[in-house]
């Protein structure tokens, strides 16, 4: 299975992108586990929060997995691919349970919009997000939606428009996260993190994050069609 999904104490659910030979690149079977998880999460009442973190320590997400398009059209494969990124991006912001990215490694791509679209994003010391579209010559206007709601336009600058990756600490101070943590230590922060973001009322919760969210659904949605018009295939991979 390309996604691992474990029950912790407390009601927290972790779901791990579990893929380490691939860099935890997002294929299709692993973009239809995650919608499926995060649906499933939803309407189960033993569920309080979840947990989004990548199999084996270097990589939380490389991205999409581009060998998949291997004897597809390339327009076909563009829009597929947008079609899928989009789908799992609306799943993460309408999961109504708080969730928290859990990030080891490079976040690279789709890989790094996940992390930052969750409710909160924990970081180990020598992680890193990148989205590194433009230099490989490809627009990312649903990176760029995600970069400038979280971080505003001179996050997105640097992290769309230059290509720079943003370590760590820079993503702290940058509030694109909101802690950052050794590595043996990380796990234990985010399912406290979890549990006490579980521990409030779930449809309170819920209601809120709808709100708060509304935003930023329309304007991914904007910008896959925006990609779409423009014919470009929102690029979402660094491998």
């Amino acid at each position: 299975m390309s996604l691992r999904i474990e029950p912790l104490s407390g009601g927290v659910l972790r779901l791990t992108m579990d893929r380490p030979r691939a860099a935890n690149a997002l294929n299709r079977e692993l973009h239809g586990a995650l919608v499926d998880a995060l649906d499933a999460a939803a309407r189960d009442a033993s569920v309080r929060a979840v947990l989004l973190t990548g199999a084996g320590g270097r990589v939380f997400s490389a991205g999409a997995d581009l060998r998949e398009d291997l004897g597809v059209p390339a327009e076909e494969a563009r829009a597929l691919r947008r079609a899928m990124l989009l789908r799992t991006l609306l799943a993460v912001v309408d999961c109504p349970r708080p969730l928290i990215a859990v990030v080891r490694g490079k976040a690279v791509g789709a890989g790094a919009m996940l992390a930052l679209l969750a409710d909160e994003a924990l970081m180990e010391e020598g992680a890193a997000l990148s989205l590194p579209e433009i230099a490989l010559g490809m627009a990312s206007p649903i990176g760029a939606a995600i970069v400038a709601a979280r971080g505003g336009r001179t996050m997105a600058q640097a992290l769309v428009q230059a290509a720079e990756a943003v370590a760590a600490h820079a993503a702290l101070a940058a509030h694109l996260v909101v802690a950052v943590h050794p590595d043996a230590a990380l796990d234990a922060a985010a399912e406290e993190r979890a549990a006490r973001l579980g521990a409030f009322d779930p449809a309170a919760y819920a209601a809120n994050k709808q709100w708060l969210n509304a935003p930023l659904r329309e304007a991914l949605i904007r910008a896959a069609e925006h990609a779409a018009k423009a014919g470009m295939g929102d690029a979402v991979h660094a491998r």
